[in-house]
């Protein structure tokens, strides 16, 4: 440890073995100073800066006096030149000032460069400091705001507090600072911190500049009272099991909120593949806003009904009927009538409306125009929010209507949260670019959780006696993150423990739903896949399936398209693999033990015919691994001796 202890953050001072040093002057203290931040500096740029009004003959005098003083408080070889000019610490001493730590240890420091030291008649001097005090102010900031990203911190909340109280101190009426915090305090739940943050601001604002703070202040303001009230309404009876999500769930209700209160705002179409959990997060934000004074009105759509006109629609409707038949809403008698005729379906596409004894039928133009006066009369009483789970399967009238009402309501009168799958949005692509490119609505992608997320969730889901016992990167790995195959893990492994290729139902049925609509030859392609340990390329397929290179080449593109299959570059070589684990554990486990051993038996046979230097040094223990599982093990342990030689 070095025997000088320099502050320079704050009120400067220097320590010399433990005892406080009093310089004889100001000019001397400056230059040692002016050193420790500098390291290596010219006279001449010293005596310009210190005694820059004096001539030369005196500056040069005044130098060597100052060093002198230096060097007599501090050591004599304490300052060493370098040539005839160049003057710097002396290394050996190690000195070490505020400026040279760590930027979290430098940025989280609330304290002005060299405070309260002035010199007289330096104004080169004093042009430095606040050069210096400029400096420091940046580097504080752009450490606090890359911190402030960093949904880690949202976690320790002593931090995050410390991190936005530094970042008010150096810019204390900074909108984007009040902002910021506001935001972090509700990622992390700390809404009467966001709320405090926010009144301090205003108060200060009032106070000293006699200004009152910008829209988008008060409408986050507002925002988290209500994100207050909603976390007390759901932690007074939560009896769901959903978990994470908490940045995602709070860009959609900060949304629903701006649209309640007639601030500008977009609908909300959350975006990702199966399992990842977009219908679970949609109904969180129902369940957040009932019983506010909205009409909530859900519909779900399916596969197997995608041809069905209006489907869609009918769900929704039968709310409506239900509302009103329990007289919570009130309908004019023409919007009445539309209520039967999207329940049943009754419409046709001539475009004049027809009739017979029993029934009325609507064509579509018409029963579009009826559902859309039915939606103006309720938007006079309600704010009216739209949830739609699987938009993908939506059929193609209810898509028109959908996109009429959103054109002439949306985001107004009418506000939509949708799910869609990435995978098999392709039905819907119309749909989404024409209320897109008219910034109607927005995607919101779900992604899987990281490993971090998943170590929580298994920490929170699984008893403590369980916890010590289970490997959460192994199931990270075997999960991939994705919440539908990692609930379904943690449920099987506190109902039956912990065991290696255990099957999850409710995964097995999605996967073998899927794997229904693929054609022979994707199958072959997919059987195939799942027998290599990692990845294939071209070569490796052709091996197994007896598939012109063309045609396995379109195969391997619609394969894609359905997601099961994604394709990457290695060294130059295009190569394939599943997108999880988990589909390649399902289709792997679904082969014929015999047709499993015969192609692993062929690719270790195949691999060993390649003995070439470094690519026999990669392949060998994956020739081993496949004799093993063709069940020659035999020649896997003559291979196995050969690689502990190669």
């Amino acid at each position: 440890m070095s025997k000088y202890q320099v502050t320079l953050l704050g009120i400067p001072s220097v320590v010399y073995q433990n005892k406080p040093v009093h310089f004889p002057y100001r000019k001397a203290e400056g230059i040692f100073y002016y050193l420790c931040i500098e390291k290596n500096v010219n006279r001449d740029k010293l005596i310009s800066i210190f005694w820059g009004s004096n001539d030369e003959t005196s500056g040069r005098k005044n130098l060597r006096q100052a060093l002198f003083q230096i060097r007599r408080c501090l050591g004599d070889d304490i300052i060493i030149l370098h040539g005839k000019q160049n003057l710097s610490l002396n290394p050996k001493y190690g000195i070490k000032t505020e400026w040279d730590a760590s930027d979290e240890d430098f940025a989280l420091s609330p304290k002005p460069f060299l405070d309260f030291f002035y010199l007289k008649e330096c104004s080169e001097f004093e042009d430095w400091v606040q050069d210096k005090r400029n400096i420091q102010i940046s580097r504080s900031l752009n450490y606090i705001k890359t911190e402030l990203k960093d949904s880690s911190v949202y976690r320790d909340i002593s931090r995050l507090r410390r991190l936005i109280e530094t970042w008010s101190y150096w810019k204390p009426w900074d909108e984007d600072m009040v902002l910021a915090g506001m935001k972090c305090y509700a990622h992390a739940e700390k809404y009467d911190l966001g709320i405090q943050l926010h009144r301090e601001y205003v108060n200060c604002l009032q106070r000293e500049l006699d200004e009152q703070p910008s829209h988008s202040v008060e409408l986050l303001f507002r925002t988290l009272f209500h994100r207050k009230e909603v976390s007390l309404k759901r932690k007074a009876d939560r009896k769901d099991h959903f978990f994470g999500r908490l940045a995602e769930l709070q860009y959609i209700d900060e949304r629903v909120f701006w649209f309640l209160h007639n601030d500008p705002c977009i609908s909300i179409i959350i975006k990702g593949e199966v399992g990842v959990g977009k219908t679970a997060l949609m109904e969180q934000i129902l369940e957040m806003n009932r019983n506010t004074g909205i009409l909530e009105l859900v519909s779900h759509c399916y596969g197997a009904e995608d041809q069905v006109p209006l489907r869609a629609w009918r769900d929704l409707f039968k709310q409506l009927e239900d509302l009103q038949n329990d007289e919570k809403i009130h309908l004019s008698e023409n919007s009445k009538k539309v209520i039967p005729c999207m329940l049943t379906g009754i419409a046709t596409e001539n475009q004049n409306p027809l009739g017979n004894q029993n029934k009325e039928y609507l064509s579509y133009t018409a029963l579009e125009d009826s559902v859309l006066s039915l939606f103006k009369e309720l938007a006079v009483h309600w704010k009216i929010i739209l949830y739609f789970d699987s938009l993908q399967w939506m059929d193609v009238l209810s898509q028109q209507l959908l996109q009429r009402i959103m054109i002439e309501l949306g985001n107004r009168e009418v506000f939509m949260i949708a799910t869609c799958r990435i995978d098999e949005k392709q039905a819907v692509r119309g749909l989404l670019a024409a209320l897109t490119e008219r910034y109607i609505v927005t995607t919101l992608q779900l992604a899987c959780f990281s490993e971090p997320e998943t170590e929580l969730i298994i920490k929170e889901v699984l008893p403590i006696s369980l916890n010590d016992t289970i490997n959460t990167h192994e199931i990270f790995l075997r999960t991939e993150g994705n919440p539908l195959v990692l609930m379904d893990t943690l449920n099987m492994i506190q109902q039956e423990g912990w065991k290696d290729n255990y099957s999850l139902p409710r995964i097995d049925m999605l996967i073998q739903l899927w794997l229904e609509r693929l054609t022979s030859d994707q199958r072959k392609v997919l059987d195939a896949l799942s027998i290599h340990m990692v990845h294939a390329d071209l070569e490796d397929l052709e091996l197994l399936v007896e598939i012109d290179r063309m045609e396995l080449f379109e195969v391997l593109e619609q394969l894609l398209l359905t997601r099961f299959v994604t394709e990457q570059t290695l060294r130059e070589n295009i190569i394939y693999k599943f997108r999880h684990q988990f589909y390649k554990d399902y289709v792997y486990q679904h082969l014929s033990l015999g047709k499993r051993r015969m192609w692993h038996h062929t690719i270790a046979e195949f691999y060993e015919k390649k003995k070439d230097g470094e690519r026999w040094r990669i392949l060998l223990p994956f020739t081993i691994k496949h004799y093993e599982c063709s069940g020659d093990y035999k020649k896997a342990n003559y291979l196995r001796n050969l690689q502990n030689t190669v």
